[in-house]
């Protein structure tokens, strides 16, 4: 693969977006509060509301072309302007308790927008024929937390995890008002984002917290990774061979610098290489040393037309989870039945949401 490296230097920019908006729109984003009266910044009907693929358009059956509606609001879930997030809901729920999924963008922990997620999340709220709601996040990016290329300690992504808990629980403490269930809440993402949603799975302790309510906001049941990093060394690595380097600055602006580096970076919490204790892959080989333990079920997706990021991050990681986890179901799928196409071209691939919402519909048994 290494020979391939010097043949990709137009997609970095692409792979940073996350195919989504970039960093320049978060300016225009609402600050509602969750708590505060709702503000919907836009509807979009599904072509198909069926679920099932076929263009009638009819949920039920009967044979009247009944389609999901769905309602998008714009919502703040913390002080910082780049703490927002969209909600999208039916606009006449099947139920009024929905199971919810919570999206972290791509963008390699310093680019990209919530926007990027616009049509999968209407994909989950149709296919599931209005009885699953969909949230996309913003979160701080890892410059704005002070990131940087080389000479630094610092790791940023925990940051950004903290900010994937902080929108599941903003939403949780709004549940009723939002006819959401708050213990059917799943996290997941893409890219950089399903890096999150592992992490913060498998660490949800050290994320936890602003509940409203002392025992209403529960941890998410389920997370869902498609395109995800999961192990920094090795991604660090396929990058200097695949992609010529052409992201390790933005590596070490989310986890600092490596533990081979005089300055690397130290754990705060755990007093270990941020880059291993920031790496799904390695906590799951040490659940029981750091006293850990998956929140949910997993659910590991990877296109196998995607070399952007090794599929070795997905199948390793998987087969690692559900042996440190048995007790928990852990799905991993490479095979194209859940994502085909490109990095950022699975967002667009209807295989995607149909697993997703199956997953979530069968409570992490299936896909």
């Amino acid at each position: 693969m290494a020979g391939l490296a010097c043949a990709k230097p137009d997609r970095s920019t692409s792979m940073q977006d996350g195919g989504g908006a970039s960093e320049s729109s978060e300016g225009a984003e609402s600050t509602t509060q969750p708590g505060d009266t709702e503000t919907e910044t836009g509807t979009r009907a599904s072509e198909d509301g069926d679920g099932d693929g076929d263009g009638d358009g009819d949920s039920d059956g009967d044979g009247d072309g009944d389609r999901v509606i769905v309602e998008v609001e714009q919502l703040s879930y913390g002080d910082d302007a780049s703490q927002t997030l969209d909600l999208y809901t039916p606009e006449r729920p099947a139920q009024t308790s929905l199971p919810t999924l919570v999206l972290a963008h791509g963008g390699l922990w310093q680019a990209g927008d919530k926007s990027a997620l616009a049509g999968l999340c209407t994909a989950i709220v149709t296919s599931s024929a209005g009885a699953q709601a969909c949230a996309s996040i913003n979160y701080r990016l890892s410059q704005a937390l002070g990131g940087e290329c080389s000479g630094t300690g610092l790791d940023t992504y925990t940051e950004q995890v903290r900010d994937l808990a902080a929108a599941v629980t903003a939403l949780q403490n709004q549940a009723a008002q939002r006819g959401l269930d708050p213990a059917r809440f799943y996290v997941g993402g893409h890219s950089a984002g399903g890096h999150m949603a592992h992490e913060l799975n498998l660490r949800w302790p050290d994320f936890e917290g602003g509940c409203a309510r002392p025992g209403t906001c529960p941890p998410a049941i389920g997370a869902i990774g498609f395109e995800g990093i999961y192990d920094i060394a090795a991604w660090d690595s396929y990058d200097a061979n695949f992609w010529a380097g052409q992201f390790a600055c933005a590596t070490r602006k989310a986890f600092g610098a490596p533990p081979s580096a005089p300055d690397g970076c130290t754990d705060q919490t755990y007093a270990r290489p941020c880059w291993d204790v920031g790496s799904p892959r390695y906590l799951a080989d040490h659940l029981d040393d750091l006293s850990l333990a998956a929140a949910g079920d997993a659910l590991i997706i990877h296109s196998p037309g995607d070399d952007w990021v090794d599929v070795a991050e997905a199948t390793t990681f998987g087969i690692a989870l559900d042996a440190a986890a048995p007790e928990r179901s852990v799905i991993t799928s490479v095979d194209g039945t859940c994502a085909s196409g490109q990095h950022n071209d699975v967002l667009g691939d209807p295989a995607l949401a149909s697993c997703i919402v199956n997953f979530v519909a069968s409570a992490g048994a299936s896909i």
